[in-house]
C-alpha cells in the first residue's frame, strides 16, 4: 500500500495539480436546496467531491465545522473521507492536536483508525512526545504547525528564542528545524501559510527541497498563487496549496458544485501555467 505522501505524488503527476481542497463545510453556508437532506453537510461535500476530485490532489477536512455539529457532523466526517477514498483521493484531518504522549496516542487513534483519516495537522508546542504517536502511523502523513497564515501568529511565531548550540533565531526556524529532526519515520510535513511567501522560502531553505509543506491561506486570506508557488516549490510533489472558501462558497444557489469545479480549475490553470513558466526557466539556464 503506497504511503499518503506516494499517493499524492502519484496524483500530482497524473493530474498535474498541487491543489488541496478545504471541506470547510459550515452548515448555515449550505445551500438551501440540501436542507432537506438527511445529513446536509455530507450531501453538499458529496457535490463538491463528485465536482472537482478530477483537479484535487488531495482533500482537507477540518474537523471543528464537523464538530460543531453534532453527532451528525461526525458522521459527515466520517462518510465524507469514505466518499473521498472512493474516488481515490487522500484526505487530511485538520485537527491541529498537540497533547502529551498518553492522550495525543488517542487522538491519533481517532485520525487514522476511527476516522480513517490518511493526514493529519499537529501542534509542536509540547515537543516531540505530540507528534510522536502519529508519527508512529508511518503510511500516513503528518502536517506540524510551523508558520501559519493567521495576523496573530506574530505573537509567538516570530519571537526570537535562544536554544543551546543554537543562535538566536525566530520561534517559526527553530520549529522548522526540529520538523527535519523528528521526522525520523519520514512521514513528516510542515505547515506555512501563504499570507507569508518570504518566510515559506525561509522554511523551505531549512527542511530541505524533499519535506512535504502544506500551504493554507490562498483565496479568501489573500495569499498569492505565484509567490506562493515560486517561493515554496521544489520536488515534484512537496508543496500542496490548500484552497477552501474560495472554491467551496464560490455559489449559494444550486449550481454550488459547478461553481466550486470552475473555481477549482482556474487555480489549477494558474498552477499549470507556473510549472510551465519554472520549466522554460529552467531549460533556459541549463542552455
Amino acid at each position: 500500500m503506497e504511503s499518503f505522501f506516494e499517493q499524492v505524488k502519484t496524483r500530482i503527476k497524473r493530474i498535474g495539480s498541487v491543489l488541496c481542497v478545504g471541506l470547510d463545510t459550515v452548515e448555515k453556508q449550505i445551500p438551501d436546496m440540501l436542507r432537506g437532506e438527511d445529513n446536509p453537510q455530507l450531501a453538499f461535500n458529496r457535490a463538491v467531491i463528485d465536482a472537482t476530485h478530477g483537479l484535487a490532489c488531495c482533500y482537507k477536512t477540518n474537523m471543528a465545522f464537523y464538530l460543531a455539529a453534532g453527532v451528525k457532523g461526525f458522521d459527515a466526517l466520517k462518510s465524507t473521507i469514505g466518499c473521498a477514498h472512493s474516488l481515490g483521493v487522500p484526505v487530511i484531518l485538520d485537527a491541529k492536536w498537540g497533547d502529551i504522549g498518553h492522550t495525543a496516542d488517542y487522538y491519533a487513534q481517532t485520525a487514522f483508525e476511527t476516522l480513517e483519516a490518511d493526514a493529519v495537522t499537529v501542534n509542536p508546542y509540547m515537543g516531540e512526545e505530540a507528534i510522536a504517536p502519529f508519527r508512529n502511523y508511518s503510511d500516513r502523513g503528518v502536517f506540524v504547525l510551523c508558520y501559519t497564515s493567521n495576523l496573530s501568529r506574530i505573537d509567538l511565531q516570530t519571537q526570537m528564542v535562544s536554544i543551546p548550540d543554537s543562535p538566536l533565531s525566530p520561534l517559526y526556524k527553530i520549529v522548522a528545524r526540529k520538523i527535519v529532526e523528528w521526522n525520523t519515520a519520514g512521514n513528516l510535513g510542515a505547515v506555512a501559510g501563504a499570507t507569508a511567501p518570504e518566510e515559506l522560502a525561509r522554511i523551505r531553505e531549512i527542511v530541505g527541497p524533499s519535506l512535504p509543506i502544506l500551504c493554507p491561506g490562498i483565496g479568501a486570506q489573500g495569499g498569492d498563487l505565484e509567490e506562493v508557488l515560486w517561493a515554496g516549490m521544489a520536488a515534484e510533489g512537496t508543496l500542496y496549496i490548500n484552497v477552501s472558501r474560495a472554491i467551496i462558497n464560490a455559489s449559494s444557489g444550486a449550481d454550488f458544485a459547478q461553481a466550486a469545479q470552475r473555481e477549482a480549475k482556474m487555480f489549477v490553470d494558474q498552477m499549470q501555467m507556473h510549472f510551465a513558466q519554472a520549466r522554460a526557466v529552467k531549460n533556459s539556464t541549463v542552455e
